[in-house]
């Protein structure tokens, strides 16, 4: 009897990939068109083109809905409003398969996204960007327990708080999320760095965007082995005193990272053969070459590798959504 009822489904899945294969004969090949519509979707910034573009392609033909639903349910857009009401009206349709998921908290028209109401999408989730746009001081919390910790699939999470005079502190939460290894945190809540990667005690790749105390960080980094900082010239600071104006501008934020005082604290230390790897993502000058030198040797002394990277342009300032959301070249 089971040999039987093992045959009879094997029959049958085969005249399921049989159909779907004659359904696509005469049209091009199923791995093209879904190429074709990833890269429209995931490149459209703006809500309303984008569902513009899904509704233009729905009907288009049968063959490009298909493949425009399995699409829009795996590369998730929930950033405004139109977003939301748009996936609600999918979901009352379609079980949610989402593999890649871009949300914005509280960015539509003062009306809240409420984390609880999308945590439906992200059961299956492997790649997450959250972008809080208006912080409040239990929120870091909610969004552990009601959002995060609903999926055990999640390896590559990038979050990015308001700027730091528009941030809450994060209290430290008993929440942990042991599925992330891959984290990038481009902005942090003023002073609570600590207590968001107390929730991530397995990642390995960590990107942080804002100068900060590493020593401070050295306890709650024990697993990490690539360490990416962003460290743009001409870095501006400000307090919650002065909103409209700079309360300092440094002319390389290299220093503010003080990586040559953690590393004498234990910053990346291990016994392995294979050294752990700072990355510092510097501006295109090298008017901080002096200090870069002194890094090199202190890493080199430490058994770190270090490597600095040339990229950024003077006043760069890390922004709540990347053009391209779900970016794993964050941690290369």
């Amino acid at each position: 009897m089971t040999r039987l009822l093992s045959q009879l489904f094997c029959l049958r899945r085969c005249k399921a990939q049989h159909m779907k294969l004659h359904k696509y004969r005469n049209a091009l090949p199923y791995e093209l068109v879904e190429k074709i519509i990833v890269d429209a979707w995931c490149s459209i910034g703006d809500a309303s083109a984008r569902w513009h573009f899904f509704r233009a392609i729905s009907i288009l033909s049968k063959v490009w809905r298909d493949v425009l639903h399995d699409v829009v349910l795996r590369y998730v857009f929930i950033e405004t409003m139109v977003d939301f009401v748009a996936y609600e009206r999918l979901l009352s349709r379609h079980d949610p398969c989402t593999q890649y998921i871009s949300i914005v908290l509280n960015a539509v028209d003062n009306k809240q996204l409420h984390v609880d109401e999308i945590a439906k999408h992200v059961p299956e989730t492997r790649f997450m960007c959250l972008a809080i746009t208006v912080d409040r001081r239990d929120y870091f919390g909610m969004i552990l327990q009601s959002l995060l910790a609903k999926t055990e699939s999640l390896t590559h999470l990038r979050m990015c708080w308001p700027p730091l005079h528009d941030s809450f502190a994060c209290p430290i939460s008993s929440v942990v999320i042991s599925s992330v290894t891959h984290l990038h945190i481009a902005r942090h809540p003023s002073a609570s760095l600590g207590s968001v990667l107390a929730s991530f005690p397995n990642v390995t790749h960590l990107r942080l965007g804002t100068p900060c105390f590493l020593k401070n960080l050295v306890p709650y980094m024990s697993t990490v082995r690539v360490l990416i900082l962003d460290a743009p010239p001409q870095y501006t600071v400000h307090t919650a005193a002065i909103l409209q104006s700079p309360t300092f501008i440094f002319p390389s934020s290299v220093p503010l990272w003080n990586i040559i005082d953690a590393l004498e604290h234990g910053l990346l230390k291990s016994t392995a053969s294979d050294p752990n790897r700072i990355i510092m993502n510097a501006g295109r000058s090298d008017a901080d070459k002096l200090k870069i030198a002194d890094i090199v040797l202190s890493c080199q002394n430490h058994r770190v590798a270090f490597e600095c990277r040339r990229v950024y342009p003077s006043l760069w300032q890390p922004c709540h959504l990347e053009p391209r959301r779900w970016n794993h070249d964050a941690w290369n």
